[in-house]
């Protein structure tokens, strides 16, 4: 039987959809759609500072604030929960169609007067967007306060502290110790740095006085090393002169007549100390000994091994750091110090706390008149976080009753929208660590469907094989779409 000729729609098909009202709404990227007039949107935030904002004091400061809506919205900010009144100050501009500000030093005046806790705010008229509120610093390189240093006198084999105690900068400063050279301080097992930035010696040895040590405190944003004045070590001993035959010795602390010493802590001190974690952040334990010889150093869990993927040893087996922690990584830790004459141990009870991280963050709803729809903000953390929840940056128990909103703690349940339940919303998460910031907007749009595919769009297929037609269509409420009989 002859094959019977395929219909005229598959040598020459014109795509046609038919298109009836059909829940959330997601605005597509076709430029017809977003850059319609009609089609008005919220305020959304979209670049901001840090909230931890430091700056360097020889620069100008910039404090970033971006955001899109329809129509484009304004911008205004608050330092410190004062509105700022940018045109009152010469120095402090904002850049044209955005919010950021620009606070320029060309001429005069001192960074630190600008301190403080700044948040932008963007408003359309269809509600007001927030960013987090920055806490602007300015970078400080303070300087080392003089001191004369007496040298400092010790017996060989005894343990020794040289303390740094830099100057507070901000951020705190990198330390490092250099000899009288400007050379790096040799370090080993014996002699290390602590993570305080002190010198710790185990036990002194003869040649530990042919230097002198200076602390030195490197800053990051101005670039600049400071170097405190250096300490002079004395070192008495049983054996002033320098006998090589001593120093090769296959035990050199009898052979120069120290006595052998059992561990002691240097740091921390005592046999049992505590140390608070948030998670995400890295855990650093220490403990550092004395004793001669000088003590090996061992760590362990109680009632358990240590995370292997994320633990490791540092300075000499001294530190232990454990990256990213989580509330898993809580419990009892001890190091174990020991040499030929004994052994001690030191105990650490780790608690993780945790600033607030999100389990369901609000996002942006679109809905049609009529719709129900709900905002959802649900965040943990150690302690518990509390929730606020604002309407356009005022408390939402300010703000004028709606009928059709209902609030039951982490959720707002909308019912019944209408085109003036426009507005965005602000979840504010926090506890004593931390806090968590969001804005997601609540937009009402009545669009008719329009097919977003050119019209009588010509579509080339290969005669009796399987063709794929786009129908990409638009519409608010959500149209449902039906194909002519043939077409699946």
């Amino acid at each position: 039987m002859a094959r019977q000729p395929p219909p005229p729609w598959v040598h020459a098909a014109f795509l046609l959809c038919l298109l009836s009202l059909g829940g959330a709404i997601e605005i597509p990227m076709d430029p017809s759609i977003q850059n319609e007039r009609k089609l008005t949107q919220p305020p959304t935030i979209t670049k901001q500072s840090v909230k931890d904002h430091i700056v360097d004091p020889r620069d100008n400061i910039l404090i970033e604030c971006e955001a899109k809506g329809n129509p484009a919205p304004s911008f205004h900010w608050t330092r410190n929960s004062r509105f700022f009144n940018i045109a009152k100050d010469p120095r402090v501009s904002m850049r044209r169609r955005s919010g950021t500000l620009v606070i320029d030093f060309r001429s005069g005046g001192r960074p630190e007067e600008y301190e403080g806790e700044y948040q932008c705010f963007a408003r359309n008229k269809f509600g007001t967007a927030l960013s987090n509120r920055i806490r602007l610093q300015v970078s400080k390189s303070p300087l080392w306060p003089k001191e004369n240093l007496d040298p400092v006198v010790v017996q060989e084999g005894a343990p020794l502290t040289l303390q740094c105690n830099p100057p507070p900068g901000l951020p705190s400063p990198v330390i490092f110790w250099m000899s009288s050279s400007m050379e790096p301080i040799t370090q080993d097992k014996r002699v290390s740095q602590g993570h305080n930035g002190d010198l710790y010696f185990s036990n002194v040895m003869l040649q530990d006085m042919q230097t002198d040590y200076s602390c030195n405190a490197r800053f990051h944003f101005t670039h600049t090393i400071q170097q405190k004045n250096p300490f002079t070590l004395k070192v008495l001993t049983n054996h002033p002169y320098n006998d090589s035959s001593l120093r090769n010795h296959p035990d050199m602390y009898s052979a120069r007549g120290v006595a052998e010493r059992t561990p002691s802590f240097m740091y921390p001190q005592g046999t049992a100390s505590s140390q608070m974690v948030l998670r995400g952040m890295d855990l650093l334990l220490e403990c550092i000994a004395s004793g001669v010889p000088t003590p090996d150093i061992a760590w362990y869990k109680k009632g358990g091994d240590l995370p292997s993927d994320k633990a490791k040893f540092e300075n000499f087996n001294k530190a232990l750091r454990i990256t990213n922690v989580s509330e898993e990584d809580s419990g009892e830790y001890f190091c174990l110090a020991s040499n030929k004459m004994g052994s001690i141990r030191h105990t650490i009870s780790v608690r993780v706390k945790a600033a607030p991280y999100w389990l369901d963050e609000p996002k942006n709803l679109i809905l049609a008149p009529g719709e129900d729809g709900r905002l959802v903000c649900r965040a943990n953390g150690n302690p518990k976080p509390t929730v606020q929840w604002m309407v356009n940056g005022e408390p939402l128990q300010s703000a004028p009753p709606n009928p059709n909103r209902e609030v039951a703690g982490d959720t707002i349940i909308f019912r019944d929208t209408q085109i003036s339940s426009r507005a965005v919303y602000q979840c504010n998460t926090s506890n004593e660590h931390g806090y968590l910031l969001a804005n997601a907007f609540v937009s009402v749009l009545d669009v008719p469907p329009r097919m977003l595919s050119p019209r009588n769009q010509l579509i080339r297929v290969i005669l009796y094989n399987r063709t794929r037609l786009d129908c990409p269509f638009f519409g608010s409420p959500i149209p449902t779409l039906r194909c002519p009989h043939g077409l699946s």
